[in-house]
């Protein structure tokens, strides 16, 4: 029997591109599944989104925003994305918290789902990857200073993968 393979594209927009390493270890995990294209949302006006079964926004959180550009994304495709089987997940330091590691338990993500007014199909939020020596003087300091309130990781010498990989799987199984 011929069996069609879904198309899927998979849109990210990402500050310390750890959002676009998840993106592509999903891509990665669903290629022999899937037909999929990946690409920053920024680049993202080349696609048709119609063109397209399933739809994977990712995106990370800074300084406890998303970036506009994902905000823009979604209002400007709002009736395509209610037409698909769409997935939503969030990056963010604070879902480290076992308290605050769920799409309804974390503040980020419940706050802008609210705001763009959009239920995905799937929905989850990780932990990202905190990057100290990469960071320049000020967000060092800031992201410290955020660290020290939160009881944090604050040794600014070190990377600290705060990914919980199992739960990215977990999410992989979803689609």
């Amino acid at each position: 029997m011929f069996w069609k393979k879904s198309k899927l594209i998979i849109l990210y927009s990402t500050v310390d591109g750890h959002t676009k390493h998840i993106c592509e270890y999903i891509s990665k995990k669903l290629n022999n599944k899937k037909k999929i294209q990946i690409s920053s949302i920024e680049e993202s006006k080349k696609f048709d989104l119609n063109k397209y079964d399933e739809i994977i926004i990712g995106a990370s959180v800074r300084y406890g925003y998303h970036r506009k550009n994902v905000y823009s994304l979604i209002e400007t495709n709002k009736e395509i994305l209610e037409q698909k089987k769409t997935t939503f997940f969030s990056l963010n330091l604070t879902a480290r918290k076992e308290e605050k590691n769920t799409p309804e338990t974390n503040p980020y993500v419940f706050k802008f789902l609210k705001k763009v007014n959009w239920e995905p199909t799937i929905k989850d939020v990780f932990a990202g990857r905190l990057d100290y020596p990469k960071l320049d003087f000020l967000n060092k300091l800031a992201i410290l200073f955020i660290m020290i309130i939160t009881n944090g990781p604050k040794d600014t010498s070190k990377t600290y993968e705060l990914t919980d990989w199992k739960r990215v799987d977990a999410l992989i199984n979803k689609l």
